[in-house]
């Protein structure tokens, strides 16, 4: 566990150190966005993911280097493909910052950060379905499951966003969900951690670690908003994370409220197509700073569309809180299940 402690402390301390520079640069350099959901419309830096994305890459590479160097113990394929696959990740939100991609681009694009896990065949083939039981879904695991998993993962992250600290916060608690996962599971068994978990949490803790840091700076009122080169990346690591630990059930309880976010935007779009009515991407602040929204349509509308006192700030905790509570019960759910199976 020594090494997912590394992680975490490496990556915090990264984004922690670099992002108060980083944004004075930015801002200096005219890298700045509207905060939409403020009713004075301020100015702060954007794009400041890059750092999450450095910090990342950088925990994963010392924990590497303790393994090979230190430990002088074969590094496993999985967390290379990882690796790999959140720089592609990062790379792809990059270009789409620059570029802007078209919607249908930007929900296939994804699948290209997917190709390292594939061709490593990370996971393991075997997957338990409801009402069907255990079933080897053999070559079409690495070559279906993987890509849709990873892609939907990294897709729904980037569209479950756009308010101070949700994507961060959203991410603080998923990771360490997985990461709680990993710690209790061999002491509820008795069990030695497979190194595949072991592996996953090292994923999960570089993530929690700068998702920590990054939350510092981008909870509201925000100083910095972290791009497409940051939500990416923070997909990119979650799924991969959940694959590498063959983690299934833990990553459908965790993305169940992104699906539904996404289904729902999905309705709004066919919505607006069949009204003709004009696409409205963002809440519209009032004086007081609560949030007004044209209907129900994604999860962090939900809330403004029934209640008028709701504000971007309370928005954002109310939506993490929920998180934790569907991430929180589902791994103690998981781990009661363990329990009963021995």
């Amino acid at each position: 566990m020594l090494t997912l402690l590394v992680a975490i402390i490496i990556s915090f301390l990264i984004v922690i150190i670099a992002l108060p520079r980083t944004i004075e640069i930015l801002r200096e350099k005219g890298y700045v966005g509207i905060d939409v959901h403020k009713p004075d419309r301020p100015e702060i830096a954007k794009g400041g993911g890059f750092v999450v994305l450095f910090a990342i890459v950088t925990a994963l590479l010392v924990v590497i280097g303790l393994t090979t160097f230190q430990v002088q113990d074969i590094v496993n394929p999985g967390l290379l493909a990882a690796l790999v696959s959140i720089l592609m990740a990062g790379m792809i939100g990059i270009l789409d910052d620059n570029l802007d991609f078209r919607n249908r681009t930007k929900i296939v694009l994804p699948m290209i950060a997917s190709i390292p896990m594939m061709v490593m065949q990370v996971g393991t083939t075997t997957m338990s379905i409801p009402f069907f039981g255990t079933i080897d879904l053999g070559i079409l695991y690495p070559l279906v499951v993987v890509p849709l998993m990873m892609t939907f993962i990294i897709d729904s992250t980037n569209m479950y966003g756009g308010m101070n600290g949700l994507e961060a916060g959203l991410s603080t608690v998923n990771s360490s969900a997985l990461i709680v996962y990993v710690a209790l599971l061999p002491l509820l068994t008795g069990e030695a951690i497979p190194q595949t978990q072991i592996d996953a949490g090292v994923v999960a803790g570089a993530l929690l670690g700068a998702s920590l840091a990054f939350l510092v700076f981008n909870r509201y009122p925000a100083r910095i908003l972290p791009g497409d080169v940051g939500r990416l990346p923070l997909g990119a690591a979650m799924a991969a994370a959940l694959i590498l630990g063959n983690m299934d059930r833990l990553a459908v309880f965790l993305y169940a409220p992104f699906g539904l976010n996404f289904l729902m935007y999905i309705f709004y779009k066919v919505h607006v197509r069949r009204k003709e009515m004009e696409y409205e991407k963002f809440a519209r602040p009032r004086d007081d700073g609560t949030l007004e929204v044209t209907g129900p349509y994604t999860m962090y509308w939900l809330l403004p569309h029934y209640s008028e006192k709701i504000t971007e700030k309370r928005n954002v905790v109310l939506l993490v809180l929920l998180q934790a509570i569907i991430a929180y019960a589902a791994v103690f759910l998981l781990l009661a299940n363990q329990l009963l199976a021995l």
